[in-house]
């Protein structure tokens, strides 16, 4: 059941005003038990957060995923100067000449060239190269924590990514609801009403702002993230090609429709880093994510690629928009 559970609320958390009865519905339990079993794994850190997962340049932030190769004794101290900017949401060390590998967002009107400049300065005055997604085959981490005799639902099958289709208005109403449903959702058997009296919103209205954002781009899932550590993959890869810019969209179509995929994009090649199209993986160990790699690599008939481990976690949270 927790299994079951895990599987429906991080493919999609329903948007109804009590959600944890349609859950409830959906396994065969009742409404008292889903918010005690969902609970218990929040405790269990098996499950880090259920909120809006918002596409951050839909609400006009440029993001992007930095390499720095920083020598092995100042590791420590580059880490904290990176970290403590803001938009920095995700830092892991990855063996290799470039071994700190880091994701930065930026607001509107912030160059990010910029900050990331001045980030590496301030780390020590290490080789950067940035490496924004020119493409998105693919954008949600869904582990499989079902065994074998179990499916997932056929009817939650995840979209590939949508970009906003409207430019999104920072009002002070729009940022404070933004605010709001960035954070963890409340466990009670009405989280909507909960989070609407915070804003002076009836519940019904809330819920029609987050189908609608939903519907612009604006925010890509409303789910939970998982633990992936907790939950028993123990091992994550960020799988490197260097691929045919020609050929790379059919390639990154192929992995996309892996189901061992969470992420795939294609990012641009640098002299010092030929490499184009990236997907993660995730398993239960190193040897899994190996073996996974060399399946995928068949899959597209690229050769020359290389397995990224995440060996040190320096920094992983969820990023919160308008911080200022």
């Amino acid at each position: 059941m927790d299994r079951q559970l895990l599987d429906q609320i991080q493919r999609t958390f329903p948007l109804e005003p009590r959600p944890f009865a349609v859950l409830g519905q959906r396994t065969g339990v009742g409404e008292e038990e889903v918010l005690e079993r969902i609970g218990r794994m929040k405790r269990e850190r098996l499950v880090r957060q259920i909120s809006a997962i918002f596409n951050t340049g839909g609400l006009g932030y440029t993001s992007s995923l930095v390499a720095m190769a920083v020598a092995e004794d100042a590791l420590e101290r580059a880490a904290r100067a990176v970290n403590a900017y803001p938009g920095v949401s995700h830092n892991y060390l990855r063996p290799g000449s470039y071994n700190m590998w880091f994701t930065v967002a930026v607001p509107p009107g912030e160059s990010l060239e910029g900050v990331v400049a001045r980030l590496a300065e301030q780390a020590g005055g290490w080789p950067f190269i940035i490496l924004p997604a020119l493409k998105k085959y693919k954008l949600a981490v869904v582990l499989d924590v079902l065994d074998e005799t179990e499916d997932a639902p056929a009817s939650e099958i995840l979209n590939p990514p949508v970009d906003a289709h409207r430019a999104f208005e920072a009002t002070p109403e729009n940022v404070g609801i933004v605010r709001c449903i960035q954070e963890d959702l409340p466990m009670t058997e009405r989280p909507f009403h909960e989070w609407g009296r915070r804003l002076g919103l009836e519940e019904t209205d809330l819920l029609r702002v987050i189908r609608t954002w939903s519907q612009r781009g604006w925010i890509r899932r409303f789910a939970a993230v998982l633990n992936h550590r907790e939950v028993g993959f123990g091992a994550n890869g960020m799988v490197v090609w260097r691929c045919d810019p020609e050929q790379i969209d059919s390639k990154g179509a192929i992995l996309a429709g892996c189901p061992e995929v969470s992420h795939c994009y294609h990012r641009p090649a640098h002299p010092q880093w030929p490499y184009n199209l990236y997907a993660m993986i995730h398993g239960r160990s190193e040897d899994e994510c190996r073996a996974i790699a060399d399946r995928l690599a068949r899959a597209v008939d690229l050769v020359d690629y290389r397995i990224l481990f995440s060996t040190q976690e320096f920094k992983k949270i969820r990023l919160k928009l308008f911080w200022q």
